[in-house]
């Protein structure tokens, strides 16, 4: 563009900088800002969130939020966007406070969170135990016409599942099935985990029958929750023929499952058969 004198716009530089800020490159992004700035175009909005967002990917929080500051002290208007970004940010860097802080900020703005918004600090506030904090924010989103999604009910029932409170979990399962919210593969892997977590191993293959039945693509992960079950309980005969099934329907074992059972091949003294698949792991370049 440069040597036919054309003049990239801040459209060209978001997308320069959002693309680097996507692949970790933050620095490079910088590089990009600075030439921008230089060349008289200002950054507006959709630059300081990409820069933001890429702050986070890299686990650099600080410079997250002084990007978020000081675009505001430019008087660049923070958009929906621009909350989300931090929220789902800090939530994931543990900083929940200050994601609430910034959720309430918004709300003395009258900027309406959406559904993004919610499910950010539902799964950071999940995940810091402060799951009673929740219950208020589900309300609201029905309140405000946001209803919970299939994505906040699995992150409310991950947390269930976690702590073990498996009848509270198999409740909330049930209500939001009852109001015609149809959970999704993500979902039934966190039920059979968090059964099989609970002892409720026959629970569990009642529940992963009855989607390979109703023809489900399951995926690797719930392939291996399933296979981590029959492992916790000893049972590596149907471990393995689980593993086969994985592998006649398409679906490719990652490290995670191969270490899985092979653990228990080797805590069952089942030596040859866990070496066996060792090689078969560094054949598939998974070591």
């Amino acid at each position: 563009m440069s040597l036919k004198n054309i003049s990239p716009d801040v459209c060209t530089f978001n997308t320069l900088i959002d693309g680097f800020c996507k692949e970790g490159e933050v620095e490079k992004a910088r590089s990009v800002l600075a030439v921008m700035i230089k060349q008289g175009v200002k950054p507006d909005v959709i630059t300081y969130n990409s820069l933001m967002d890429g702050y986070f990917l890299v686990k650099e929080v600080n410079k997250a939020k002084h990007a978020f500051n000081y675009f505001v002290r430019r008087g660049v208007k923070p958009n929906i966007q621009s909350y989300n970004v931090m929220i789902d940010g800090l939530c994931k860097s543990r900083m929940v406070d200050e994601a609430v802080n910034l959720f309430k900020e918004m709300r003395l703005k009258n900027m309406a969170p959406n559904t993004i918004t919610y499910n950010s600090l539902i799964d950071g506030l999940c995940k810091s135990g402060r799951i009673c904090d929740v219950r208020d924010l589900i309300d609201e989103m029905y309140d405000r016409g946001q209803p919970a999604s299939v994505i906040t009910y699995s992150i409310l029932l991950d947390a269930l599942c976690k702590s073990h409170d498996l009848d509270k979990a198999i409740a909330l399962f049930t209500k939001f099935k009852y109001q015609g919210i149809k959970p999704n593969v993500y979902t039934y892997t966190i039920l059979i985990d968090g059964l099989c977590n609970c002892g409720r191993l026959k629970d569990a293959q009642e529940v992963f029958s009855k989607l390979l039945s109703n023809g489900y693509h399951l995926n690797v992960t719930s392939y291996t929750a399933m296979i981590n079950g029959f492992c916790k309980e000893g049972l590596i005969h149907e471990a393995l023929s689980l593993l086969s099934k994985m592998k006649d329907n398409g679906c490719i074992p990652d490290f995670v499952t191969y270490e899985i059972i092979i653990r228990a091949l080797f805590k069952s003294e089942k030596n040859d058969m866990a070496v066996k698949l060792l090689r078969e792991m560094i054949d598939k370049g998974l070591m």
